[in-house]
């Protein structure tokens, strides 16, 4: 029997009455973690686009519903490559460690993020959340060192209800977010065996 397929022009589109609400787990370790091993996903309901290369409200989607992306890992790490055509996306909390309930060795971070609209004087946090999922290779040999491992990341954006547009100084100190993870490095050589558990869980 085919894979169900509800993408449709760069967004999902599915039935009346359905709707689309994974867990943290679920997005990690049925779709993120299928995309990045390369195994079949549970449904083909997540479209790919390049996130930073649009503005929110360009995406296809509910932005109230939220809008669900595979896109490139650009982003997960560097705040420079998070730039759209009109802003930019930051940081706002610390990183979530998404654990799976079986022992695996790998480990969803997740991050929440806001866009603000690029300014010559001020930027304007607005009401656009997004948050970015990645994942990575716990290696017990270097103190439990989390290092991001493959090329993908999914991405969850949305409009925050009843949000208003905030104004921040352009010299806004606030660095990225201190994560709860330690990557030195990243890498894309990796033994997709340990995605077993999770290739063969319903």
């Amino acid at each position: 029997m085919d894979k169900l397929n509800f993408v449709r022009d760069g967004g999902r589109k599915l039935p009346p009455g359905f709707r689309f609400e994974p867990t943290d787990e679920e997005i990690v370790f049925q779709y993120l973690s299928r995309k990045t091993f390369s195994h079949p996903l549970p449904a083909l309901v997540i479209p790919v686009i390049d996130v930073f290369s649009l503005d929110p409200w360009h995406l296809a989607g509910d932005s109230e519903e939220g809008m669900y992306f595979f896109s490139n890992i650009n982003g997960c790490e560097d705040e420079s490559e998070r730039v759209t055509p009109s802003g930019f996306w930051k940081a706002n909390a610390s990183s979530k460690q998404i654990n799976s309930s079986r022992r695996m060795p790998i480990v969803g971070i997740k991050k929440s993020l806001v866009f603000y609209m690029r300014s010559s004087t001020k930027n304007v946090a607005t009401h656009w959340i997004m948050h970015q999922y990645c994942i990575v290779l716990s290696q017990r040999e270097q103190n439990n060192c989390l290092v991001r491992i493959g090329e993908w990341s999914l991405c969850r954006i949305f409009m925050k209800k009843g949000g208003r547009k905030t104004q921040v100084e352009d010299d806004d100190d606030d660095d990225d977010d201190a994560d709860s993870y330690s990557a030195s490095s990243s890498s894309r050589n990796y033994d997709s065996t340990i995605f077993t558990e999770v290739s063969s869980s319903t």
